[in-house]
């Protein structure tokens, strides 16, 4: 039990340790902007396509089952109060899952494959803080680009729980969008937007941990990379509870 408990406080250790070493080489990471683009592309485009689809289609199953469950208290006009849960939960959590298995998992593998070959060993021969070359501009890209991600897959699930409240339950397009604007505040637009960005840290410092402590050949990056990815779904979730109970309070 003390060991488990040791082992567990020397990770978190690391885990701050790397957290602060990448926040503080931020500068570095917006002079080598190239390094820093080339993320944002890596975590903004290629993440766009199953992001819509993700967004899309839990807009359409969550109009599905509360347009049903509504219907049969009268009650389906009120459709557009779903849109209040895309925002709240649906969207940052989702979205933050779709990143952690595209993205966490890709920083794990990258870092992984890198320090397996020494390649880490030979940046840092080199003269070059591996974490600020490496952990930094992956981790300000998952900061930037997630809260992006973020609206972009609440609206596209709005137009998705907007089509299929239309189609299914015979609520016109205006009157779900009056609803959900006249219940829908700036303030739970922002507690959001600031899950994401926690998010985007958990995703992007637990690939990088991951990745960093590799070792063992392909095996161990297969499995460093498995281990981000469950870890950090894991800590997207404890995270979302905590800040919820958090940002009720407030």
């Amino acid at each position: 039990m003390v060991g488990t408990v040791m082992r567990v406080s020397a990770t978190a250790h690391e885990v701050a340790e790397l957290t602060v070493q990448s926040v503080m080489s931020f500068p570095y990471a917006v002079r080598r902007h190239k390094l820093l683009f080339k993320q944002l592309y890596e975590v903004g485009n290629r993440g766009l396509l199953i992001v819509s689809l993700m967004g899309g289609f839990i807009g359409m199953i969550l109009a599905l089952q509360i347009g049903y469950q509504l219907r049969r208290f009268n009650l389906e006009q009120e459709m557009g109060l779903m849109g209040l849960a895309i925002i709240k939960e649906f969207g940052p959590v989702m979205t933050a899952f779709i990143i952690a298995g595209r993205i966490g998992s890709s920083y794990a593998a990258e870092i992984g494959t890198m320090k397996v070959y020494e390649e880490v060993d030979a940046i840092t021969v080199m003269g070059v803080n591996p974490v600020a070359y490496l952990a930094s501009p992956r981790l300000l890209a998952c900061l930037v680009m997630l809260p992006v991600l973020t609206v972009y897959a609440d609206f596209v699930g709005l137009m998705g729980g907007a089509l299929v409240a239309r189609t299914f339950v015979g609520v016109e397009f205006s009157r779900f969008f009056t609803v959900f604007l006249q219940n829908a505040s700036m303030t739970e637009v922002w507690r959001s937007l600031v899950k994401c960005v926690v998010f985007g840290g958990i995703i992007a410092v637990t690939g990088c941990f991951f990745g960093f402590r590799t070792k063992g050949g392909a095996e161990g990056v297969g499995r460093s990379t498995t281990d981000s990815v469950v870890c950090g779904l894991l800590a997207v979730l404890i995270a979302d509870y905590f800040m919820e109970r958090v940002l009720l309070a407030l």
